[in-house]
């Protein structure tokens, strides 16, 4: 109601006049108190650009584009010239000082027009640094296995997740992975994670982004009718919206105004998109799908072209948003056989056995068109640390001892679980992340940890829960948390890890850790040389040099010590020959991941500095191997046999020490050239040569559970 007895233009005044003085409140307070109190207060609020609303209306009501459900952040027009200087103005001015080297632009999928934006702020850049012409501009954009980023955008790669992904899946074994999947769909009686991804699309487009479907159902209609001259009822449009964007196998589209007819890739992506819903939509809203997306719009003119379009792009708007929070954000935290394939931009449903060929091709995607591209291991937004991440994938080697750890640990804490509304708490799904996560963050290779120690990694645990729960939206989620059920998992938690009376599961958990940890650390060691050694730009997350065991935010946020580590590095900086092979050898027998970590990741940096243009850009390949642990081994080979990188992968069967030297029994690296050569480790110092067109594995390990050979002649 917008007719009040008061004047809204005595509404200000007033109310500036009693809100002065040290009383404002209680001012305020008499000022707005009464029939007459709350009738100015209406006429002040109707002069406001907003209307509000109870906050629960949100996913029905709001008007306004936000950041995914989030109603506090609204989203600024960025495509406006004036906005755009507006809200770039320090930005640029930063470039222009040579403050920054490069712009990351986060979240570019929810732009109306990501190439339009990119044009604009390169052609900025352009002009306040004209001699620069490959200044960075990185996306983080989430790109499906086999998806590329568009051509026409000018930029010089993604922030990394593409590559963090391809190399993840490297160091889980296919067939343990296979093994737990199985178990895990048959106890939980669901389907696989494609189909646990669609129906978390479906349900946050039908609740948080309800909204914006219901923003678009009217266009739709309206389209319907003018341009296909059929009529389609508003559930029978949003039901097509709907089943549209969750069909989507990628983040979004890129249809805009320079380029408004789909081609290639994209034209054939969304015509078998639109195959895929045929039995779930309308025949008549499939239709005119059909034509607002595949017909030759170029050739089309007028008011029709501009609504089509526009409709287009807020469609494109909506299916990046419920992407992130239908699968990052729900399956993510619903779907977990083994968690470390759980990860920003992964995709647990991807065949395992194809992820050789992935990183091949990422890392040739890299090479001939993103060369400065970031190559990440570990984000301020990754859910696990790497390090943690590589001690789950260990599990997929030892699937038949997990499971039945698992099996023995649910009995035992049968009774810590609890009914909460007729339901076991926690549920299956969550035990299976508690206990995941309890491997990935226990303390390795030493005694139990004191009952501080697990205090702390309560805590922890209890906060990461907390969130993977709601994040699940199973039985609880951030609007409605059913705080029942969130208090028996922190019991649950609590009962596991606190006091004596559960020492025999963490000596359990303590011995499964250190059956396992060497190969992780094996893992972690991989990860580094592959990262550091790969074409693109290595991205260091804070405090990953050393062990870095950590979730999600806020767990990934710790304090970093870095005069710890400079101590460390100090100590070390000049190992060279014999020095150096004794401290290897010593830091392997105490088991100091730390300083092994550190020094890999030291030398790696030394080495990128003192040729950049070389490791960026030169060529990479993957190279054969032959013997009884060829399987075992990726090796990348850059420039003209140049560098050459050797990571150890799904160590755990080669035993409980560290896999150097005769484990690897006679397992070569086949190099493709017969003639001879002679290698140098820049990690360990160990000198090998080549026979016969083969590198033995035995010797360039035989200090070292990795290596990064550069060829002396």
């Amino acid at each position: 109601d917008r007719h009040f007895p008061i004047d809204p233009a005595t509404v200000e005044p007033e109310l500036a006049r009693r809100a002065s003085g040290d009383d404002a409140e209680l001012k305020l307070a008499e000022w707005a108190a009464g029939a007459e109190g709350r009738a100015r207060l209406r006429a002040l609020l109707s002069r406001q650009h907003y209307q509000l609303a109870y906050w629960r209306s949100a996913r029905r009501d709001l008007n306004y584009r936000r950041f995914f459900d989030v109603d506090e952040r609204i989203c600024l027009r960025v495509e406006n010239a004036e906005v755009f200087q507006a809200t770039h103005d320090v930005v640029l001015r930063l470039v222009r000082e040579g403050v920054v080297d490069g712009l990351r632009i986060d979240h570019i999928d929810g732009l109306l027009e990501p190439r339009a934006y990119l044009v604009r702020l390169r052609a900025a850049i352009d002009e306040i640094r004209p001699e620069d012409a490959a200044f960075p501009i990185l996306v983080e954009k989430i790109l499906a296995p086999d998806e590329r980023l568009p051509a026409a955008w000018p930029v010089q790669g993604t922030t990394g997740y593409d590559f963090l992904t391809a190399l993840e899946d490297l160091f889980i074994d296919a067939e343990g992975y296979g093994t737990l999947e199985r178990l895990y769909e048959r106890r939980r009686g669901v389907g696989g994670f494609e189909a646990v991804a669609r129906a978390s699309k479906r349900r946050v487009l039908r609740g948080g982004l309800n909204a914006d479907v219901r923003r678009l159902a009217p266009m739709l209609v309206h389209l319907a009718r003018v341009v296909g001259g059929v009529e389609l009822s508003p559930v029978d449009a949003a039901g097509a919206i709907v089943e549209l964007t969750v069909a989507l196998p990628v983040y979004r589209t890129y249809i805009d105004a320079k380029e408004p007819t789909a081609s290639g890739e994209e034209r054939v992506l969304l015509r078998t998109t639109l195959e895929q819903i045929e039995a779930l939509v309308t025949p008549t809203a499939l239709a005119v799908l059909r034509d607002l997306l595949l017909a030759d719009w170029p050739a089309r003119s007028g008011d029709h072209s501009e609504r089509r379009l526009e409709f287009v792009l807020r469609w494109q708007q909506l299916s990046g948003p419920a992407a992130a929070k239908g699968v990052e954000d729900t399956a993510l935290y619903l779907y977990a056989p083994l968690a470390s394939r759980n990860e920003v931009g992964s995709d647990p449903g991807v065949l395992l056995a194809t992820a050789p060929e992935r990183f091949a091709m990422r890392l040739a995607e890299r090479v001939e068109r993103y060369p400065r591209a970031l190559n990440a291991i570990t984000t301020h937004d990754t859910k696990r640390s790497a390090d943690v991440r590589a001690r789950l994938d260990t599990l997929s080697e030892c699937a038949g001892d997990w499971e039945r750890a698992l099996r023995r640990w649910r009995r035992k804490h049968s009774s810590l679980r609890v009914l909460v509304q007729g339901r076991r708490a926690p549920m299956r799904m969550t035990d299976n992340f508690i206990y995941q996560s309890l491997v990935g963050l226990w303390p390795a290779g030493r005694e139990l940890p004191s009952e501080s120690e697990r205090g702390t990694l309560r805590d922890r645990l209890t906060a990461y829960v907390a969130k993977a729960v709601r994040e699940a939206k199973a039985r609880t989620n951030w609007t409605d948390p059913d705080v029942q059920y969130e208090a028996a998992i922190s019991r649950f938690i609590a009962g596991i890890l606190d006091g004596d009376a559960p020492r025999d599961f963490h000596e359990q958990i303590q011995g499964f850790v250190d059956l396992t940890h060497r190969a992780a650390r094996t893992t972690s060691l991989a990860h580094v040389v592959l990262q550091l050694t790969a074409p693109g730009i290595p991205d260091i997350y804070r405090g990953d040099e050393i062990e870095f065991l950590a979730l999600v935010d806020p767990d990934n946020r710790q304090a970093v010590d870095h005069a710890h580590r400079t101590e460390r590095l100090a100590a070390m900086d000049s190992l060279t020959g014999t020095d150096l092979a004794q401290r290897l050898a010593e830091w392997q027998k105490n088991d100091d991941f730390n300083s092994m970590k550190l020094w890999v990741t030291h030398r790696l940096l030394r080495l990128r500095r003192a040729n950049r243009t070389f490791h960026v850009a030169s060529s990479a390949r993957l190279l054969p191997s032959r013997g009884e642990h060829a399987a075992r081994i990726v090796s990348m080979m850059r420039g003209k046999d140049e560098v050459l990188a050797v990571a150890p992968r799904l160590t755990r069967a080669l035993g409980r020490d560290w896999p150097v030297g005769e484990c690897w029994t006679d397992t070569s690296i086949l190099l493709g050239s017969a003639v001879p050569a002679r290698w140098e480790c820049v990690l360990s110092g160990t000198v090998v040569e080549s026979h016969d067109g083969a590198l033995s594995v035995t010797r360039l390990l035989s200090h070292l559970p990795v290596a990064v050979l550069v060829r002396r002649t």
